[in-house]
């Protein structure tokens, strides 16, 4: 795995070459999520994704920019999460200029047309109401706003129906001149790279417009996670879905590795101790899984499930004697390897294809300032030792850290 960082015009650029793919993919990365957003304009670093695609100055309709995807047979997209917002193109090699130039007009000389605006702000809208039919979404974005409450990471991503109805150009103006800057923005090609010098050369002339400096800083957030707490939401599903929270590691600890591989053997595959027990032995529910998930500035370990409503207690007592025996009896060395080999895998698997290489190298540089090897990740999992992993522990006895949300 080979890349060169180099900074062109005060833009960071990841250049990471792969001789054997036979496609490029040109992808910017804002530090520009929902974080970043006030509560008036939730929504909005959702809402200005998809205003990019309406239009630049030499691409100036949505029907301009998508035909001058598809007639380059382009992959086209974009993604808006809590940190940052992200845009790729995905092509044959010998089309990564028209690719740069695109996303050049795209981001810099965005119009937001007030005809645009308005019609968006009902697609934006029938987004959200799908989201709200979809269990899974629904589940997910009401057990943020209980775990984390009315701070930042307790809002959803897309917003709400009144913020996106308040949304106008001169707000899309304000928020892109604050964070989308030479200085908070990392441009990653990745795959078959023909013309680097060509590549270069256009980056410093086409992106030269975007203001220096960023003007938003990340808002100070979560100083501690909550105590102990269970939500109730009522919905007219077949199930009760249940989402265990616990506050665990950030992602600057070593240790974060350890409780991956903790919570693949207790839940993260078809062969762990909850998949195999609760659902194999017990036939309680459909799926069942384990994780942990980490930022920066903390992390937290989950496990969500979906189980009967009739044996819903049942259920949960039976989740609770599974963690207390893995604690008790531990694991072992056999499905310590095998955990470490799962994730292993799945990392190598995770960065085949350009658009995954470039998006792996330039969320570990935009999140840390830093991105670790392939190499250096992989070893970080073989080197996890039992005593790492039982030293975990601790975070699985149940105590007033834990949260649990049902609906």
């Amino acid at each position: 795995m080979k890349y060169e960082i180099k900074t062109l015009n005060g833009i960071t650029c990841i250049f990471a070459p792969m001789h054997e793919s036979n496609s490029i993919t040109i992808q910017i990365g804002v530090k520009a999520g929902s974080i970043y957003e006030t509560t008036e304009e939730a929504g909005i670093s959702h809402f200005l994704e998809h205003m990019f695609f309406k239009g630049g100055k030499k691409w100036m309709t949505p029907k301009a920019v998508a035909t001058a995807m598809d007639k380059i047979g382009a992959e086209f997209n974009a993604r808006t999460g809590q940190h940052r917002t992200a845009y790729y193109i995905k092509s044959a090699p010998h089309f990564a200029t028209q690719g740069v130039e695109l996303l050049a007009d795209m981001l810099i000389d965005a119009q937001f047309p007030q005809a645009e605006l308005e019609r968006e702000k009902g697609v934006v809208i029938q987004e959200l109401k799908r989201y709200q039919d979809e269990p899974a979404r629904l589940r997910d974005d009401m057990w943020r706003h209980f775990f984390f409450g009315k701070a930042n990471y307790g809002r959803p991503i897309i917003g709400y129906e009144e913020t996106i109805n308040n949304f106008n150009a001169q707000a899309l103006f304000d928020y892109k001149k604050a964070l989308y800057t030479k200085d908070n923005l990392i441009i990653t090609i990745a795959g078959k790279i023909l013309d680097q010098e060509q590549l270069e050369s256009m980056i410093t002339e086409l992106f030269s417009p975007l203001p220096e400096k960023k003007e938003r800083e990340k808002p100070d957030f979560l100083r501690n996670l909550p105590l102990e707490k269970s939500d109730f939401f009522k919905k007219g599903t077949e199930q009760n879905h249940l989402i265990i929270s616990i506050p665990g590691l950030n992602g600057l600890e070593e240790k974060k590795y350890a409780a991956s591989v903790l919570c693949t053997i207790l839940g993260g595959n078809m062969s762990s101790r909850l998949f195999q027990n609760i659902r194999e032995k017990l036939g309680l529910c459909y799926s069942i899984r384990a994780g942990h998930a980490c930022v920066k500035e903390f992390g937290y370990f989950w496990i969500r499930t979906g189980l009967d409503k009739k044996k819903f207690e049942f259920g949960v007592d039976k989740i609770h004697e599974e963690i207390d025996h893995f604690i008790k009896e531990g694991f072992s060395d056999e499905e310590l390897g095998n955990a470490k080999n799962y994730l292993i895998g799945g990392v190598q698997m995770g960065i085949e294809s350009s658009d995954e290489m470039a998006d792996f190298l330039e969320h570990q540089y935009l999140t840390y300032g830093e991105i670790k090897t392939l190499d250096d990740i992989l070893g970080k999992y073989q080197q996890v030792t039992r005593d790492d992993v039982e030293s975990l522990f601790p975070y699985l006895h149940r105590d007033k850290r834990w949260s649990y949300h049902i609906e």
